[in-house]
């Protein structure tokens, strides 16, 4: 699994940078245009993904900026939002290279945004935390489509197709 989940980090940042350059094709009030999806529209998602990431990533490791929501929009523009996004993929590909197989067996502590104290098996925490990337890049994607923009490929296979990743691992 571990792995895996290195796969998933280095094809999180792979997905992102092309979901990036076709986002980069709409203008300012497209990105922010408001729309019926979660979080109401494209730079607001982007920026759900990213705080999200960044709170996952402090819980598994200890380390980083608090985020007291995950529902703000703290970069105005996609090139702040694209800049922080990349600390934070950096951050995730260097927590999965470090991951301990044996970690992944315990039990993931925390506190939700409200305050309400949870316990979850880590591997599971870990598996949602890349769900919940690719669940928000798909709404993103589709979005572009209503924009006019048909947007690239960001499957995991392609992924796979185009660098190997896996393979590389085994």
């Amino acid at each position: 699994m571990t792995k895996l989940f290195l796969v998933k980090a280095l094809y999180n940042r792979w997905a992102n940078a092309r979901l990036a350059a076709d986002m980069a094709r709409l203008s300012p009030e497209q990105l922010t245009a408001v729309s019926a999806v979660n979080f109401g529209s494209i730079l607001a998602i982007a920026n759900h993904l990213l705080l999200a990431d960044r709170l996952w990533l402090n819980r598994f490791t200890g380390q980083g900026e608090p985020v007291a929501s995950v529902d703000a929009v703290p970069y105005a523009t996609l090139a702040a939002s694209t800049a922080a996004r990349h600390v934070e993929e950096d951050r995730a590909i260097a927590f999965a290279q470090k991951l301990d197989p044996q970690r992944l067996g315990s039990v993931l502590a925390y506190r939700t945004t409200d305050g309400t104290p949870m316990a979850l098996p880590l591997a599971l925490c870990i598996d949602h935390f890349f769900n919940h990337q690719t669940h928000h890049r798909g709404q993103i994607h589709g979005l572009l489509g209503s924009h006019g923009i048909k947007a690239a490929d960001i499957d995991l296979l392609g992924f796979e197709r185009e660098t190997s990743a896996y393979a590389n691992l085994l």
